[in-house]
């Protein structure tokens, strides 16, 4: 009987010692921010960081707004040649107002046409993602 009670104490201590463990394993986790932030940048393994894409549109007009024509990407690098491009028009809220994509990037500078042009005044976020 007296080895039962050891077995259960021992058993008892394992199962404490196995979840102060975790918990010490937990409180090592270095979480520092309180903020949430959301934007959009391009990551590439290919494109360095001190060279960033430059973002340009073309717009026509059509009544009664102004819509975006084209979206103009330069300062690709060399490296993202051959990569597959989406690139994604936002509003103010995250929501795409166009998807443009490119199965194949071409160094320097591309041109993409939304299939729908979209508003103008509604744009606030170009993301772009080059991958592959």
């Amino acid at each position: 009987m007296a080895s039962n009670r050891r077995k259960s104490a021992a058993v008892a201590l394992a199962i404490l010692g196995v979840a102060g463990l975790s918990l010490a394993s937990a409180s090592q986790l270095n979480l520092t921010s309180t903020t949430v932030q959301a934007g959009s940048v391009v990551v590439a393994d290919c494109q360095p960081t001190a060279t960033p894409i430059a973002v340009t549109y073309t717009t026509s007009f059509t009544s009664p707004d102004y819509k975006v024509a084209t979206v103009k990407l330069t300062g690709i690098d060399a490296l993202c040649a051959g990569k597959a491009l989406e690139v994604k028009a936002l509003d103010g809220s995250g929501a795409a107002l166009a998807t443009m994509t490119s199965a194949s990037v071409t160094a320097g500078t591309m041109t993409l046409t939304p299939a729908l042009p979209f508003n103008v005044s509604s744009l606030k976020n170009i993301a772009a993602v080059i991958n592959g």
